[in-house]
């Protein structure tokens, strides 16, 4: 920041009113002091306080110029303190206060946008002697203030090789979650690699809105080096081919897509490769003691009496579940809903797959079990969990496709024997935004992360980046695995 404050004469003339009080030091009592007189100052303010041209080195900031009230009696000192909006912050004798004090909350109280925040602000006059004290106020005037931070468009677009450098084209716009886009001001978007070197620029909306003929010489983001090709690091924005210049992902980093990722207040960017690990392989608990006991696997009852196990993010041949199992009631895993050929069963106390005269499956207590299938090795484990869980009366799936609301888009429990840990929202249709799930309403527990279409979400994690479809959503409150199957 640097320092620069623009200055507008506007004098306030101070009113007194007297007040006696008890040193703090000695509570019982004070003799008075003889009658002091005290003649009015003045305060004036000073003109709009912009952050964005104060050094980053400057403690103290000047809110408003003070002439101090005269005093008969010298031994009378002031102290000074000035309310913005009623909030006190203390000020020297120079219309001074702690900066960071000030722009924290400007932030907090308007957002960290670099408009003018304008604040009633008020003067309080301590003249004290140790002893006795008057209390001098001054009448109400303004103090403006500019928070530092960028500006920040209200949306962004991807162009270059993935959409053939088409002008004017929303396919691939970023996307920050919605909201105000100064506490989001994270903005991402996935793009498939083409199999050869992606040249691309950011634009913002202020671009996409201009006339065709004034596209190419408009503001864009790039790198300050044209072709600079690292995968992270600081962009630059402004005029096309002459401050901002073209990104390249080279062809021999190998990808399926690309995920890219602008943080619009930090000015920086990181690329990452993605690899398509192909559509997940699912398998499914059904059982007296899973989803509503009725042991119907019909594909009509995925997510009733059929609970999904979740594929692993980095290998999808690996399902998994956590929940609740009662000891002694069966239950079994099948891979295809409304076919019992390919099933896993128990007999003679181990696991077996596809065996017709396999029992039900069952555990010796009741407890928390974690169920592990490996599809490549062909391995069935079943262990106790022993971590910590909680029950959820609901669960939302707030995001920028709804106001990032907790309270509502809620998902059904797909539990309704015993305790639940599994829910599902059916056939839910997106455009491409971002969500997390959110536990009874509100935001205390939540849980994301930047992987997609599944992942194991984490308290406070990142938000889900969502690509535009229609999904079953299914979501496991006690280890936070999520995973949106494309319909």
């Amino acid at each position: 920041m640097k320092k620069f404050l623009y200055f507008a004469a506007a004098a306030l003339m101070l009113t007194s009113c007297t007040e006696d009080f008890k040193n703090w030091a000695e509570p019982q009592s004070n003799p008075q002091g003889e009658v002091v007189s005290f003649g009015s100052g003045s305060v004036a303010s000073v003109g709009v306080i912009d952050f964005a041209e104060i050094a980053d080195t400057v403690e103290m900031v000047k809110v408003c110029d003070i002439t101090a009230p005269s005093t008969t009696d010298p031994a009378y000192t002031p102290v000074y303190t000035i309310y913005l909006n009623g909030y006190p912050f203390a000020m020297d004798e120079e219309g001074k206060i702690n900066a960071d004090d000030l722009l924290a909350y400007v932030i907090s109280a308007y957002g960290q946008a670099p408009e003018v925040r304008h604040l009633t602000a008020k003067v309080k006059s301590v003249m004290d002697d140790g002893t006795t004290a008057t209390t001098i106020w001054s009448e109400e005037f303004t103090v403006s203030v500019i928070p530092d931070a960028p500006v920040i468009s209200s949306a962004y677009y991807y162009i270059g090789t993935s959409n053939g450098w088409t002008p004017f084209d929303p396919t691939y716009k970023l996307d920050n979650g919605g909201g105000d886009v100064y506490a989001n001001p994270v903005f991402t978007v996935i793009i498939p690699a083409t199999g050869e070197d992606n040249w691309f620029k950011i634009y913002p909306q202020e671009t996409m809105d201009v006339a065709e003929a004034d596209f190419w010489s408009s503001n864009f983001i790039g790198y300050a080096v044209n072709g600079e090709n690292g995968m992270s690091g600081d962009f630059v924005e402004g005029v096309n081919d002459q401050v901002a210049f073209s990104f390249k992902i080279p062809a021999d980093i190998e990808a399926d897509k690309y995920r890219l990722t602008f943080d619009m207040m930090e000015r920086t960017f990181t690329i990452e490769p993605l690899k398509d690990l192909g559509t997940p392989d699912l398998w499914y608990l059904v059982g007296s003691c899973i989803g509503d006991g009725s042991w119907g696997n019909a594909a009509g009852n995925v997510g009733v009496a059929l609970i999904p196990m979740y594929p692993q993010v980095d290998n999808y041949s690996i399902n998994t579940y956590v929940g609740y199992f009662p000891a002694g009631q069966g239950f079994k895993l099948i891979h295809t809903p409304g076919n019992w050929d390919e099933q896993w069963g128990q007999k003679d106390g181990i696991f077996v797959k596809n065996d017709g005269g396999s029992s039900d499956i069952t555990v010796p207590e009741d407890g928390y079990y974690q169920i592990t299938y490996d599809m490549e090795k062909d391995v069935l484990t079943i262990m106790k969990y022993t971590g910590t869980v909680n029950i959820y009366d609901m669960i939302g799936m707030p995001g920028g496709y709804q106001g990032w609301s907790p309270e509502a888009t809620l998902m059904s429990g797909m539990s309704t024997t015993h305790e639940n840990h599994d829910w599902i929202m059916k056939g839910a249709t997106y455009d491409a935004t971002e969500l997390k799930f959110a536990a009874n309403g509100s935001w205390d527990i939540n849980w994301g992360a930047a992987t997609f279409p599944l992942g194991i979400g984490v308290q406070n994690g990142d938000n889900i980046p969502v690509e535009a479809g229609t999904y079953d959503v299914i979501f496991n409150d006690i280890l936070g695995e999520y995973y949106f199957i494309a319909k």
